[in-house]
């Protein structure tokens, strides 16, 4: 995960291979934001890791696979920072805004660069991108998220998402007061999507955070009448 010079294309990275990104660069983003002085950092990293270690075990039976191993560890990781930012003293409300900064600002500029290209470069974006939600649903998530599509043609696709590992971990921790943070990660290939460039519209409008499922709407735009003005 080290090299990214090529960009993102799709969906390449697995689960694990994101997590270890995701954590190395909010531990390199909470030191060089200098939140924290030297002895309170010191104390938040060790806490963090012994968090992650005792929060890991309580749903590492979650775990069937490496999918879930990475996308269990990535909900662990929320959690983790969160109360290791806690323990140091930090209020909640700056806790939260710290944790989603540090978890969103090491892929988010390469996932949305990457995503915008992916898209230019495609003969038929819309199909492009759903293909590639279809391929993520498989070779990222797998059996331990249910996925249903209700609508699934050319001109649309709508996916229910009607279990959620994340949240499930979120859940079993009882913190899912963090499924914002954990839902905004898809922040970075959602605003890669140009629709005036790309003539795709994408709605997501409930997520675990709000509600008992998460639904995703890809929809075609129609394209303009020739001479139409209006």
């Amino acid at each position: 995960m080290e090299n990214k010079s090529t960009y993102y294309q799709g969906y390449d990275f697995s689960p694990l291979e994101v997590f270890e990104w995701i954590k190395h660069g909010a531990l390199e983003h909470i030191n060089a934001k200098k939140w924290l002085g030297k002895s309170d950092f010191e104390k938040f990293t060790t806490t963090f890791e012994k968090q992650f270690s005792d929060n890991y075990n309580q749903v590492k039976s979650f775990i069937n696979n490496d999918l879930d191993k990475g996308n269990v560890s990535f909900a662990v990781l929320v959690v983790s920072l969160y109360e290791a930012f806690l323990e140091v003293g930090i209020c909640q409300k700056t806790t939260l805004r710290w944790v989603e900064e540090s978890i969103n600002a090491p892929t988010y500029d390469f996932v949305v660069e990457g995503t915008e290209k992916m898209l230019d470069s495609a003969e038929n974006p819309f199909a492009s991108l759903v293909q590639s939600s279809k391929m993520r649903e498989q070779t990222y998530f797998g059996s331990s998220f249910n996925f249903e599509r209700p609508i699934d043609d050319e001109f649309g696709y709508v996916l229910h998402i009607k279990k959620c590992l994340f949240h499930q971990t979120l859940q079993h921790l009882k913190r899912t007061d963090l499924q914002p943070i954990i839902c905004r990660i898809d922040l970075g290939w959602i605003n890669g999507i140009k629709p005036e460039k790309h003539g795709i519209r994408f709605v997501r409008p409930v997520t675990f955070a709000s509600g008992k499922v998460c639904q995703m709407w890809f929809v075609r735009e129609e394209k303009s009448a020739v001479g139409t003005n209006f």
